[in-house]
């Protein structure tokens, strides 16, 4: 618990966020990020007014380095009496970039940070007060949890090219983004077998020739695509661990990630 502490006749206010609060969920774009702030309103004089206003920002901390800002709301907290607890939630847009950030420098819990400085705009004299910094802790069960919930919105960055609403680039897309779902869920050799399909779905459905036994310089440019597409088919079949170069080998979700987004590009390229 943190205290804003005003000039003397208007009080010290306190604020936490409250246990548990913190949820992210699917939002239209972005992923929304939640929390709920408890205020205590402290006996004050009426010069305080009834209405208190927070100036919020979420960051992610960085280890030694500097703490990145993740999103800022600003909030107005009205109480009728004094010495209540208000209860405010704070939303904040998480972009899918920020949350695969957040998870590729998350060890363990996640752990976050809230700034939050107090406004008295109908007090007399000074109405700010200095910032406070919230610490904020999610356990890594809960949250593993709110991710799997997240579904097909939360993935690796891709590209595939419009319009994407033709058959086969449709079911390209559906491969690759349940790939991202199970990828999500840490399920790697699930998600680089969904990657498998999607390149087969690029074998048939692109006009690139095989070729064959020629030499590699005799090789035209659409047959260079078709090397080059059944070389990451080869290497997603190595999920199977069912020869002996991948039988004792563990893929990582880098390597995941990467043949999901090469797999994509692929599609840039498909005639």
């Amino acid at each position: 618990m943190n205290q804003l502490r005003f000039e003397a006749d208007l009080g010290t206010y306190t604020v936490s966020v409250a246990s548990e609060s913190p949820w992210i969920s699917k939002g239209l774009g972005a992923h929304v990020f939640r929390l709920q702030l408890e205020v205590g309103v402290p006996q004050v004089a009426k010069a305080a007014g009834q209405l208190l206003a927070l100036e919020t920002t979420l960051y992610a901390p960085q280890g030694n380095g500097p703490r990145v800002p993740l999103g800022s709301v600003n909030a107005f907290v009205p109480f009728n009496r004094t010495g209540e607890v208000r209860r405010e939630e704070l939303t904040y847009l998480i972009t899918n970039a920020q949350l695969l950030a957040l998870e590729q420098y998350r060890s363990g819990d996640l752990r976050l940070e809230l700034d939050v400085q107090g406004f008295l705009s109908r007090a007399s004299g000074f109405p700010g007060c200095s910032k406070v910094t919230e610490h904020v802790s999610v356990a890594e069960s809960r949250w593993r949890q709110q991710l799997a919930a997240l579904g097909r919105t939360l993935g690796v960055e891709m590209l595939i090219p419009f319009p994407a609403d033709d058959e086969p680039r449709r079911v390209i897309g559906d491969f690759l983004r349940e790939a991202q779902r199970l990828l999500g869920g840490n399920e790697i050799d699930s998600a680089m077998l969904q990657v498998r399909k999607a390149l087969e779905s690029v074998r048939g459905a692109s006009n690139w020739d095989w070729p064959g036994r020629k030499d590699k310089t005799d090789r035209t440019a659409g047959e260079r695509w078709a090397f080059i597409r059944a070389a990451l088919e080869d290497q997603a079949s190595g999920a199977m661990h069912g020869d002996a170069g991948t039988k004792d080998y563990e893929y990582s979700r880098t390597e995941v990630e990467t043949l999901i987004a090469m797999t994509a590009a692929l599609v840039r390229v498909m005639a």
